[in-house]
Formats: structure tokens, sequence, C-alpha cells
């Protein structure tokens, strides 16, 4: 299990991306299967992002996730994403996405980075169940 680190501290986001979620411990964000239309910025605590009984990472403040929902629009949660804490949360938006990254283009490379990381991470773990 690993954490990602998002680079963007939540103070230079612009105007409008102030959309929080709270969430407790043990509620979910999102379900696997789910349409996905946001991906999230961790303000705070701690959310498990989880496929069946596999845990595939734990995401602290400073973190994203749902970023898939943004970049592969109208496909379907690949995993589930529930709170181990009380956690907050900044939901971005496909439009609010566009903004950020005209206005912060480093924040596209940081979401290609992420993808990236956990997709070698899958493919790791595929390689070794063979």
């Amino acid at each position: 299990m690993s954490q990602e680190t998002y680079l963007l501290p939540p103070t230079a986001f612009p105007h409008g991306m102030d959309v929080k979620i709270s969430l407790q411990p043990g509620e979910m964000l999102f379900n696997e299967g789910d349409q996905g239309d946001a991906l999230y910025i961790v303000s705070s605590g701690t959310v498990r992002i989880i496929h069946k009984d596999i845990i595939y990472e734990e995401v602290r403040a400073g973190g994203i996730l749902g970023e898939m929902a943004i970049v592969d629009e109208g496909a379907a949660r690949s995993a589930s994403a529930v709170a181990t804490t009380y956690a907050e949360l900044i939901k971005v938006n496909a439009s609010q996405f566009m903004t950020l990254i005209m206005s912060a283009p480093d924040f596209a490379l940081i979401v290609m980075r992420v993808m990236a990381r956990r997709l070698r991470r899958m493919n790791e773990r595929a390689l070794s169940r063979d």
C-alpha cells in the first residue's frame, strides 16, 4: 500500500473550487461501478481506495483520487473509496478541472503522474500473481 502526494497546495486553487465533501470513518465516497463526474483532492484525513478485498492505496491530505472519471469521461468508477478517518475533500468537476489546468498547467502533469504510478503498481501486482 502506498501514498500519493499532490504537489499543488489547496490554497492555490482558483476561486470556486471550494466544494467540500465531509466523510465520517467508514463512509463511502463512491463505489466501484458508479458513474464518475469528478475527481477529489483530500484536504484532511485519509481515504482508502479499494477493489473488492484489495486495498490499492491510502490517500492522505494533499492526495487526489477519482481522476479517471475526469480523464476517461463516461466510464464507471474502477474502484471504491472509503474514509478511514474523518476526511474533508474538495470536489473538482470537469469544468473546474479545465479551469484548474488552464490556470496551473502543471496540475495536468501531476494527474498524469498519479495515473501512471497507479497503473505501474497494478501491473506489478498482476505480474506478482502470475
